[in-house]
């Protein structure tokens, strides 16, 4: 019988400044819930670097959950914190805290490097894990603080808009809701691309009127959507999409936004 465990917002933490950084994204969204916030730490045992060294790695661990604990302490912010050290494959045993999990956060470097077989912890959870996956990229400049200025999301699915609606608000931030324009549009005169805009509008009516506090903005683009996001979505914004289209822009290195995977199928 699988062990219940109570809802939380599990951080995975590796020892890397982004795993931190993912930690203190995260801080928000367990408050907003009001559920605990887990920083899990998952010890590979096949890791070269592990055997032989089970000690070694297991106070490793040890420091680097403290660490992020107390940095997510430091914001002075009410959120009660549990801290775990699980032992595994990483990408096996977040996946099981998908599970029980409401949301599950990483950094977008760290754990990304540490997968065995091709691929990263990013692409492969937010494209099957069992709860929405965030891959928080840290800033270049190295800021220490999490600042969300905006939300892109696409508009064909309901369930990833009522996501990206609520991050909104949480964050306090406008939302940019885009659509490819029509395959026949070739400019923004024609009929096809006014087809497309009017598409859009009506896409985001409801959400609009059930979130009037969120200031939205909408636009029609021409191309891939991670073609749109590695040209104009900086690394303090957060893409909201569906988990299958996560492998094409979690982790990629032309992409610099943080990316929010919904899992949309059923279970």
């Amino acid at each position: 019988m699988r062990e219940f465990r109570t809802p939380a917002v599990v951080v995975g933490i590796d020892g890397s400044k982004p795993a931190i950084y993912a930690a203190l994204w995260a801080v928000d969204e367990a408050i907003s819930r009001d559920i605990p916030m887990r920083l899990v730490y998952v010890i590979d045992p096949l890791d070269p670097a592990v055997v032989g060294d089970h000690d070694g790695r297991q106070a490793a661990a040890a420091t680097a959950l403290h660490d992020a604990r107390e940095a997510a302490e430091s914001t002075g912010k009410t959120v009660k914190i549990e801290t775990e050290i699980l032992w595994g494959k990483p990408v096996t045993r977040l996946m099981e805290e998908s599970r029980s999990a409401a949301m599950v956060c990483i950094g977008s470097i760290g754990l990304n490097h540490a997968v065995r077989g091709g691929g990263s912890v990013a692409a492969t959870l937010g494209s099957s894990a069992l709860c929405p996956v965030a891959v928080i990229n840290r800033p270049a400049d190295g800021t220490a603080t999490p600042k969300v200025s905006g939300i892109v999301v696409g508009v064909d699915n309901g369930l990833v808009l009522r996501h990206a609606f609520e991050e909104a608000r949480l964050r306090k931030v406008p939302l940019r809701a885009v659509s490819p324009h029509l395959p026949e549009a070739p400019d923004s005169t024609s009929d096809g691309n006014r087809l497309a805009r009017t598409q859009l509008s009506r896409r985001i009516a409801r959400w609009t009127r059930l979130y009037p506090d969120v200031r939205v903005e909408s636009e029609i683009i021409g191309g891939s959507v991670k073609r749109y996001l590695a040209a104009n979505a900086g690394s303090d914004q957060l893409f909201v999409t569906e988990s299958h289209e996560c492998q094409d822009v979690c982790g990629a290195p032309d992409v610099r936004c943080s990316v929010l995977a919904i899992r949309c199928s059923n279970l």
